[in-house]
């Protein structure tokens, strides 16, 4: 989107020569960048979006042959297209705010991110997030596991996890889970549990390119159940770390700690009461 507005904002000056081919190098880079993100914006606000740049873009095509007016008319649509996209995505981008729990309990249903793959030299995420912190984590992840498997780990919850984590959903998008089928299981998942008294965080699922419908379903259910959303940036950040990942997937020692302290910036207010202070940590 900055390389979009970027392009209009220069377009005054950009009638030829280098200014023109720079102006459309970034119109080409926005654009790719946006389809490659796959970032779950409503089809209207893609549709929307495709009307004001392509009318923008005939406008400067023409501009000798138009008037003024039209022409800045377009760049200036162009550009309020741009922010109404932007503060749609933008509540998305922001970390989860967790207040203090009285007796809080976390409670954790994940894949082989968290279960840990490959590598058994050390510790995963969920015993180093428990044991330096003196508090109480129950993990629950499977390798494998898919929205739909992970019915099994959330029956197996019991009712004093009042602070959930959600690590699921990369092996639907790996292993070919259709739309439907992920809609379904997810709103199974969170239908039970999503109980009275618990606070549920969920990690947004990173997307490959034309994979935007399992965001848009992600996003409508966690809205739907009251879920907390932690930006897919999250994930992607720990994966992407060097030396965080023994198969650019699975976590590494390295990649373990780094999401210790990751989800501890995040749910570490969970655990700020001082009644948690007097609680022995426990990790099963």
């Amino acid at each position: 989107m900055g390389c979009l507005l970027a392009a209009i904002v220069r377009s005054p000056c950009a009638k030829k020569g280098w200014l023109r081919i720079f102006r459309n190098l970034l119109v080409f880079l926005g654009g790719t960048l946006i389809a490659v993100s796959a970032t779950p914006l409503l089809p209207s606000l893609y549709l929307l979006l495709f009307f004001a740049i392509s009318l923008w873009a005939c406008t400067e095509w023409r501009w000798q042959r138009l008037s003024g007016r039209l022409v800045w008319c377009s760049r200036i649509l162009a550009i309020l297209t741009i922010l109404v996209v932007v503060s749609f995505e933008l509540p998305y981008h922001a970390l989860p705010k967790i207040g203090p729990l009285e007796y809080p309990v976390l409670g954790i249903i994940g894949d082989s991110i968290t279960a840990g793959a490959g590598d058994t030299s050390g510790p995963t995420w969920p015993v180093r997030f428990a044991e330096p912190h003196a508090v109480t984590v129950r993990d629950q992840a499977r390798p494998g596991a898919t929205v739909a498997t992970a019915l099994r780990q959330a029956k197996a919850m019991a009712p004093d996890e009042n602070l959930i984590l959600l690590e699921i959903g990369g092996n639907d998008i790996l292993g070919g889970t259709t739309p439907e089928a992920f809609e379904a299981g997810l709103e199974g998942l969170l239908a039970l549990v999503c109980q009275p008294g618990r606070t549920v965080v969920m990690f947004e699922l990173p997307l490959p390119p034309s994979y935007n419908r399992y965001g848009l379903i992600q996003r409508r259910l966690a809205g739907q159940y009251g879920v907390q959303l932690v930006p897919k940036r999250v994930l992607l950040g720990v994966l992407l770390d060097g030396g965080a990942t023994l198969d650019t997937i699975h976590l590494s020692q390295e990649g373990h700690q780094r999401m210790t302290a990751t989800l501890w910036s995040i749910l570490g207010g969970a655990f700020e009461a001082a009644s948690v202070q007097d609680q022995p940590h426990r990790l099963r």
